[in-house]
């Protein structure tokens, strides 16, 4: 007896995949490759700044006071208040690059700068440490570094593209805007505004009102003694209360909402908090 097999029945062709699924899996590559390439950079950076071909130049020098003084560097950066005379401190870690350090004076405004030649194929950080006198206002201009700030007598100006930032124990205002890392402020005597594309925000002990603004990261502030704004696309947003009553505006299109401060629409103070996609929480004082 001859058996016959049944021919299986073709399985049924996949749809043809239209042009935005092709163009969504072209951007996922994409990205994945950019992110595969970043991280592979960030490793050969590291071990080439810590092998026996790097090196190591310092150097040190000190110029008259100035209203205004700006500092740009291609790595960390740190700043403080000391003496009747701008005092600076540089080091550069390089491997097959070179970082260039120059000075320039206009009106009433000292430029320090501290570059790196990244049209080189080579590895390089420039990293500046800064004593201003009293009363100086300072602009940060850092590239790829974290910025320190400490003890300041006048207003501080900070822009940040790649790095954490620190200020504290400052006399007078202060503006943050990081495009990548982590921003902490604290014990100012002013108004505060930070801005993060990517990154945590921490506010705290400030005298003058705060700005908060987040793209992609949880926003915290505590202790702060009159208004507060602060928005965030991707991120929760928690704001610790003094105690007193606030005029409270609080609200999220997508997240929950916890309100434990003590609230009056009569207050003198206002509160505002804003998200997009995240918890809103407005909470009595932090313990």
């Amino acid at each position: 007896m001859t058996s016959t097999l049944e021919r299986p029945v073709d399985a049924p062709s996949p749809a043809p995949r239209g042009p935005g699924a092709r163009a969504l899996t072209w951007t996922g590559a994409v990205v994945g490759g950019v992110l595969l390439l970043s991280g592979a950079y960030s490793a050969i950076d590291l071990l080439a700044m810590g092998s026996d071909d790097a090196t190591t130049v310092s150097g040190s020098a000190t110029y008259d006071a100035a209203p205004v003084v700006e500092i740009v560097a291609d790595g960390h950066v740190s700043v403080t208040t000391g003496g009747d005379r701008v005092e600076v401190e540089r080091t550069e870690r390089t491997v097959l690059a070179a970082a260039h350090y120059r000075t320039d004076v206009s009106g009433d405004r000292l430029l320090v700068s501290y570059r790196c030649d990244w049209w080189r194929p080579g590895f390089c950080s420039a990293s500046l440490d800064v004593t201003v006198p009293d009363g100086t206002s300072v602009l940060v201009r850092a590239t790829d570094g974290a910025v320190t700030a400490t003890s300041l007598r006048g207003p501080l100006d900070v822009r940040v593209s790649d790095g954490e930032t620190d200020v504290s124990d400052i006399v007078g205002d202060v503006t943050v805007r990081t495009a990548d890392g982590r921003a902490g402020v604290s014990d100012v005597r002013g108004s505060v505004s930070v801005s993060s594309a990517d990154g945590e925000i921490t506010v705290s002990d400030v005298s003058g009102a705060v700005t908060t603004r987040s793209s992609d990261g949880r926003t915290e502030i505590s202790r702060s003694r009159s208004d507060i704004d602060a928005q965030a696309s991707d991120g929760s947003v928690t704001v610790y209360g003094t105690g007193e009553p606030v005029a409270l505006d609080i609200s999220t299109a997508d997240g929950g909402q916890t309100i434990e401060g003590p609230v009056d629409p009569t207050s003198s103070v206002s509160v505002r908090i804003r998200t997009s996609d995240g918890h809103a929480a407005y909470l009595g004082p932090r313990g």
